[in-house]
């Protein structure tokens, strides 16, 4: 199985969560069995001289609290970049998270059902968005769970309120929230992890986004991997100026410091 590592990104220059107004909380959780508090803090910053100067930065913590029947997360994403008389993007983000283990129907076995409440707060310029927030609840289901595959799936509903930054217009409405997850070890030196998120409105179906990230890892030498990234983001029905379709593509290497 590939773990990871330090792992290295060229060709890429933003993450599709600066594009995007869903956000991929499944890519942030920590998948491992340990009781209690773990976390991460990524971040980086840069500089840039051609023409003009080019400053960007990101800070991306999360914290996670988990028992055997309680789950916590709190997540925030910030990123910028600015050139000396242009800001090119300025995004960011508050995700807080709780889960709780329905009771099992089997002794001596968990229950592969959570139920999961959450809410989020968050503003992206290249969106035309002041501000976003939400709240929402539904379930969660771990489905497969074995040394090759690892299957979730999630459903719930959530209100959310927009605010644009162009017209100062405001949008309300209530979203059906999907998604699924998966991560796969194909053989001993491939693996491959997807989401894919869809979130109608309730009250108007056609007003659908939908989020897809694919991520394919190939192990080419001992303890180095390439890996390969696609990124897409479909809104129906986005703010005036915004396209309706995002991707993009990366492709880098991960060296593991140790088995």
């Amino acid at each position: 199985m590939i773990r990871p590592g330090l792992f290295f990104l060229f060709s890429f220059t933003f993450c599709c969560s600066v594009f995007s107004q869903i956000v991929n909380i499944e890519n942030r959780r920590i998948y491992d069995d340990t009781l209690g508090w773990s976390g991460a803090l990524d971040g980086n910053f840069s500089v840039m001289q051609n023409k003009e100067m080019l400053i960007n930065g990101g800070f991306r913590p999360r914290v996670q609290y988990k028992t055997n029947r309680h789950y916590f997360l709190l997540l925030t994403d910030w990123f910028y970049s600015k050139a000396p008389n242009a800001v090119y993007a300025n995004s960011g983000m508050l995700h807080l998270r709780y889960a709780w283990r329905l009771p099992s129907k089997m002794k001596g076995k968990k229950s592969p059902w959570k139920w999961e409440s959450y809410t989020q707060l968050q503003y992206n310029q290249l969106l035309d968005q002041r501000l976003r927030a939400l709240t929402g609840t539904g379930l969660r289901l771990k489905a497969i769970d074995n040394a090759k595959w690892r299957v979730f799936l999630g459903s719930s509903i959530f209100f959310e309120h927009e605010e644009l930054r162009t017209n100062s217009s405001q949008i309300n409405g209530i979203r059906w929230s999907n998604y699924l997850s998966f991560f796969a070890v194909l053989s001993k030196e491939i693996s491959l992890t997807s989401i894919v998120y869809a979130q109608p409105l309730v009250e108007r179906f056609e007003d659908v986004r939908f989020m897809g990230q694919f991520t394919l890892a190939i192990n080419v030498f001992k303890r180095t991997d390439l890996k390969f990234e696609f990124n897409h983001f479909y809104d129906a029905f986005p703010p005036n100026g915004v396209r309706n379709l995002i991707f993009n593509g990366a492709m880098g290497f991960r060296v593991r410091l140790g088995e």
